[in-house]
C-alpha cells in the first residue's frame, strides 16, 4: 500500500498548526520531527506490506510470485515470524529444496517462530529428496519441542520404514494413533501396522534361524579344528616314538665290543 505523506502529515495535525504559528523555526523543527517519525516507521509498514502481499500470493498457490515478497519481508526486522514458514514452503513447492531447508533452519534460530513446524517442514524436504536419515532427524527434533504433536510421529514413522527400521516405525504409528485417534488414516495405519508386525516377526524368525545356523557352523568348525588338532597331536606323538626308536637302533650299530676289538695281541 503506497504511503500518502501529506495525509499522514495532516493526521499529526501540524498542517493547521503551522499556518497559525509565528515562530517559523519551531514549526520547521516540528515538521522535521514528523518527517523523521515517518521515515522510522516506514520500514515496519513496508515489511508488513511485503508479508501481507506475499502471504496472499502463497494462499493463492502462486509460490513463484510470493517468493521475492516473502524474502524481502524475511530480512526486515519485526516481520511476522510465520514468514519463514511461508517462504520455505514456497521454495519447497518450486523444487528449491536447499533454499527451503535453509529458510526453515534459519527460522528455528529466531525468537517467536513455530520451531516444531519449521523442523517438520525441513524433514519433509529431506524426505522428498529421499534423504530419509536426515528427515528422521528433523522429525525427531520436532517431537523434542512438542512431544504431543502427532504429525511428527507419522512422518518419522514413514522415514523409518524407508530405512528398514520397522519396529521403530510401528512404535511411531501406534503413538500417532494415540495422539490423533480420529485421524482419517486410522484404518489404513492399523492395516499397515499389522503388515509390518508380520514382517517384523518373520524377520526375527529369520534372524533366529540365521543365528542358529551361524552358531552351528561355528561349533562344527571348532569341532573340526579340535579333531584336526587331535589327529596332528597323535601323528606327532607317533613320529616322535619312531624317531626315538630309530635313534636307539642306529646308536647300537656303532658301539665297540671291548672284549673283541680292544684285545691286545
Amino acid at each position: 500500500m503506497p504511503i500518502n505523506i501529506v495525509d499522514m502529515y495532516k493526521d499529526y495535525s501540524f498542517y493547521g498548526v503551522l499556518s497559525n504559528m509565528k515562530d517559523k523555526r519551531l514549526g520547521c523543527l516540528q515538521l522535521l520531527f514528523v518527517v523523521f517519525t515517518l521515515i522510522f516507521s516506514m520500514s515496519n509498514v513496508f515489511s508488513y506490506d511485503y508479508f501481507t502481499e506475499g502471504e496472499s500470493l502463497f494462499r493463492q498457490n502462486k509460490p513463484s510470485e510470493a517468493i521475492p515478497l516473502l524474502y524481502q519481508a524475511s530480512i526486515i526486522q519485526g516481520t511476522d515470524p510465520k514468514v519463514f514458514t511461508y517462504l520455505g514452503l514456497c521454495y519447497q513447492q518450486t523444487g528449491k529444496y536447499a533454499d527451503a531447508i535453509s529458510t526453515f533452519m534459519k527460522g528455528t534460530s529466531l525468537p517467536g517462530t513455530d520451531k516444531k513446524v519449521l523442523f517438520f517442514n525441513a524433514g519433509n524436504c529431506y524426505f522428498l529428496q529421499e534423504q530419509f536419515s536426515e528427515a528422521e532427524t528433523m522429525y525427531t527434533k520436532a517431537t523434542e519441542i512438542d512431544s504431543a504433536w502427532a504429525p511428527s510421529y507419522l512422518n518419522r514413522g514413514n522415514s523409518r520404514v524407508k530405512q528398514g527400521k520397522l519396529f521403530l516405525a510401528v512404535e511411531d504409528y501406534r503413538l500417532y494413533l494415540v495422539l490423533d485417534p480420529a485421524t482419517w488414516q486410522r484404518d489404513s495405519l492399523k492395516q499397515l501396522i499389522s503388515l509390518l508386525t508380520v514382517d517384523i516377526e518373520a524377520s526375527e524368525s529369520a534372524q533366529i534361524r540365521a543365528e542358529a545356523q551361524r552358531l552351528s557352523a561355528e561349533a562344527e568348525q571348532a569341532a573340526a579344528a579340535e579333531r584336526y588338532q587331535r589327529i596332528m597331536d597323535e601323528v606327532s606323538a607317533s613320529l616322535q616314538s619312531v624317531d626315538a626308536a630309530s635313534t636307539r637302533a642306529a646308536g647300537s650299530e656303532h658301539i665297540l665290543d671291548y672284549n673283541e676289538e680292544g684285545q691286545l695281541e
